[in-house]
């Protein structure tokens, strides 16, 4: 019998998928009772909907499954689904792969993913909800227990993408009487983590980490390890020293000033990606004043400089991007001043980064009414991407010589994310990065760090500066939902017109880099999160 649920979503984004994705890659044969150990730079939590970072979908990958899969490089493959397609212009079917059991033994239906799409929208207090992933949808019909159509209100050529950051759970074990269900309480507790995914959760140990068993009734090619524990290393040199110590097997985060000498260490082997992930400063234009914002002589300016369009060309001018790649991050990135990497839609050969000019940026900071220049708050966080303090501190000093008054604030990312939150928010510039598999393309970025924020349709999650332009909305919201072959020239022509409003600052592309003890090997995705399941051993168990 076919049922509809509503859902409250909006928009669009992510990346062009006409059908089924290549079939997924074959693993390693499981190794006995072997156990991997992870050391993980940031905590996490075990609640799939919970917070949109990078941290807790990495989590999540190892307990639950998403409809659409992707690998190492991103690309989009079956899953949940096996296979998926446009029925018409705003209706999409997914075929749901048959014989799943959740690790309770209760079998995937397609309730089970009507429920969790239900439950993202409906999950109360979320500083950083999901939903932007559900952008476009207005009604779920449930056709039969291994079929879903997903129907949108408007055009949406990459949907499947956006999938591949929606985690499954059972409805039977997170389901609740509010709307909701099972507490973000009850997913760290245990009682409510059930998943179809390659691990099953034995113990979840908040900031400390978590321990996981290898799930024997997986759907897929099992993982090659039998246990897998996570422990939180936030300190860099902790994280190394453990790994050469033998207290870890792998880790993520590799600092890139050691990369050089732990690839002559006989030790350990070194692993790295290109990643998706684009570092940029974001503007606070929305408030208008802000303490951290004063004058010459200290004191709070009356107006937010922010707002004026020549201030953030100063910033950007400011900004010597190579000497970033090269100093603040040992040459372990890519100088950019493009919103997606290479090789991404949208990416535009013909918009180099630009070269750095001091004396320029101070002629427009005056022209903008600051001869004298104004202080400001460089605000980051400290654990969560590569080199984040050290960029920070970097940035301050190229802004100072071009005639701010730069102060740097760094913190934990459980802090400094709470804080960058819209309502909350008091920094006037801030270090960001946003990583862009789950659409391949300029989509993502321009709905959700461009557009104006806008909960209600999915746009804008990411614009934490509060930047809106009404031309320029919907100039993303036609590009993002065309689905002809002119598509690829209207986001980059967006992608530009953005650019050149500098609602953010682009600076670099990160590179993902991890090292694991000498006998097992480890391929990097991407998307930067470590997953156990792309370990493998080429030597016996010690």
């Amino acid at each position: 019998m076919r049922r509809s649920h509503p859902l409250a979503a909006a928009a669009l984004a992510l990346a062009l998928l006409p059908g089924a994705g290549p079939a997924r890659g074959q693993a390693p044969a499981p190794s006995g009772d072997a156990t991997l150990t992870m050391g993980v730079e940031a905590s996490f939590g075990v609640d799939p909907h919970f917070l949109f970072l990078g941290p807790n979908m990495a989590a999540s990958r190892h307990i639950y499954d998403s409809l659409v899969g992707r690998d190492e490089e991103s690309r989009f493959t079956p899953a949940l689904a096996e296979a998926w397609r446009a029925l018409d212009a705003q209706t999409w079917e997914f075929s749901l792969r048959r014989g799943v059991t959740f690790q309770d033994g209760s079998p995937f239906t397609a309730e089970d993913v009507a429920f969790s799409l239900a439950r993202i929208p409906a999950l109360p207090n979320n500083p950083g909800p999901y939903t932007s992933n559900l952008r476009t949808i207005s009604r779920v019909e449930v056709v039969d227990a291994h079929t879903i159509r997903l129907h949108t209100d408007q055009p949406n050529p990459t949907l499947p993408g956006q999938l591949t950051n929606v985690f499954i759970v059972s409805a039977r074990a997170a389901g609740g009487p509010d709307p909701w269900g099972a507490s973000t309480a009850e997913f760290a507790s245990g009682r409510a983590a059930i998943g179809t995914g390659p691990f099953r959760l034995e113990r979840f140990r908040g900031s400390e980490g978590m321990s996981l068993s290898r799930n024997e009734g997986y759907w897929g090619t099992p993982a090659a390890f039998a246990r897998v524990e996570m422990k939180v290393m936030g300190n860099d040199a902790a994280r190394l020293a453990a790994l050469l110590s033998g207290d870890v097997d792998l880790i993520e985060q590799v600092p890139p000033a050691d990369v050089a000498r732990l690839e002559k260490d006989a030790r350990v082997s070194v692993f790295k990606r290109n990643s998706d992930r684009i570092m940029y400063l974001i503007p606070h234009l929305g408030a208008g004043a802000l303490p951290l914002l004063v004058g010459p002589d200290g004191t709070p300016l009356p107006a937010n400089p922010m707002a004026d369009a020549r201030v953030r060309r100063a910033l950007s001018l400011a900004i010597d991007r190579e000497a970033l790649a090269a100093r603040g991050l040992d040459g372990q990135a890519i100088a950019t001043v493009q919103m997606v990497p290479e090789g991404f839609g949208g990416w535009d050969a013909d918009l180099p980064a630009p070269r750095p000019d001091p004396e320029a940026a101070r002629r427009l900071l005056a022209e903008a009414g600051f001869p004298q220049g104004f202080g400001l708050t460089i605000g980051c966080s400290n654990n969560r991407y590569t080199n984040d303090a050290r960029v920070c501190q970097a940035v301050g000093q190229m802004l100072t010589r071009a005639g701010f008054q730069a102060k740097v604030e760094t913190q934990p990312g459980t802090v400094f994310f709470p804080r960058t939150a819209v309502g909350r928010n008091d920094l006037p510039l801030m270090l960001f990065g946003l990583s862009l598999s789950s659409s391949r393309d300029a989509s993502y970025i321009l709905s959700t760090a461009v557009h104006t924020r806008d909960p209600a349709r999915g746009f804008g999650q990411g614009n934490r500066g509060q930047f809106s332009d009404a031309a320029l909305d919907a100039r993303i919201a036609a590009s993002i939902s065309r689905m002809d072959a002119g598509r690829e020239a209207a986001l980059r022509e967006t992608m530009r017109e953005a650019i050149a409003a500098l609602p953010i600052i682009p600076l670099y592309n990160q590179v993902t880099i991890t090292a694991a003890r000498r006998g097992i090997a480890y391929s990097p995705r991407m998307d930067e999160q470590l997953v156990a399941t792309h370990a493998r051993p080429t030597e016996p168990a010690r």
